[in-house]
């Protein structure tokens, strides 16, 4: 207590009131759902939420070069992908990428509940690819007791690390190496929205760069403002 002035909280606080009296908050302070799509949906508005989830993407790690490999070349992978029940479409969009360019993608999908036969049969789909590429969106929920992947799923990334080139994708949570510390190739999207698997699926491609920093601190080595520039571009 007092370490903030009263005249800086004055200051801010104004700022904040100015910017809502130009967006014309104080008059019209609903949005009628049914402009939703007149608003957000054009094409311009579209076009920005891809940009930014282009510049959003972070690469924390690619030390074996699995994800400049996929950007190389196009290749026959297996895409494993992890969500809760709110989720029922999860890296779909990604593998429906990769497909257009070329790519030739085996798609196997786990869930919470997911038992030993889902996991023998993931390890399947992996077996017969050269490569992988795991994708979990892991966020924080309402009434949810954790936010961390399932044990399984941990040990299943780390066994299929280092028996071929993998890249781990985040939709959500930035803190997956906690519990895959050995995955080599980590990229961070930070959404499950349709623009950033979108984004993410262009960025395996090698189609944009990958330039984004760490607004957060991952414990122990990656400070915030890291993130490994990735500039070539294949189109």
């Amino acid at each position: 207590a007092g370490r903030v002035s009263t005249a800086r909280l004055d200051a801010s606080v104004r700022r904040v009131l100015e910017v809502k009296r130009r967006l014309g908050l104080f008059s019209r302070r609903t949005v009628p759902l049914d402009s939703l799509m007149t608003v957000v949906g054009t094409k311009r508005l579209q076009d920005e939420a891809r940009d930014i989830a282009v510049r959003a993407l972070t690469l924390v790690r690619d030390s074996g070069g699995a994800l400049r490999a996929l950007r190389a070349e196009r290749c026959h992978l297996a895409l494993i992908a992890y969500a809760d029940e709110m989720n029922g479409t999860v890296a779909v969009r990604i593998a429906e990428e990769l497909r257009k360019a070329g790519d030739t993608v085996d798609y196997f999908r786990l869930w919470p509940m997911s038992g030993t036969l889902s996991y023998d049969s993931a390890r399947a789909t992996i077996a017969r690819s050269r490569r992988a590429v795991i994708v979990a969106n892991v966020r924080p929920l309402s009434w949810r007791g954790t936010i961390a992947l399932p044990d399984s799923l941990a040990r299943l990334i780390m066994a299929t690390d280092a028996t071929r080139p993998t890249v781990l994708v985040s939709l959500g949570s930035p803190y997956l190496l906690d519990q895959a510390p050995s995955a080599k190739s980590f990229l961070i999207a930070w959404s499950g929205v349709r623009a950033a698997e979108r984004a993410v699926g262009l960025a395996l491609l090698g189609q944009v760069p990958i330039a984004g920093h760490l607004p957060i601190r991952i414990p122990p080595s990656y400070p915030v403002g890291y993130g490994i520039t990735v500039a070539d571009v294949h189109p």
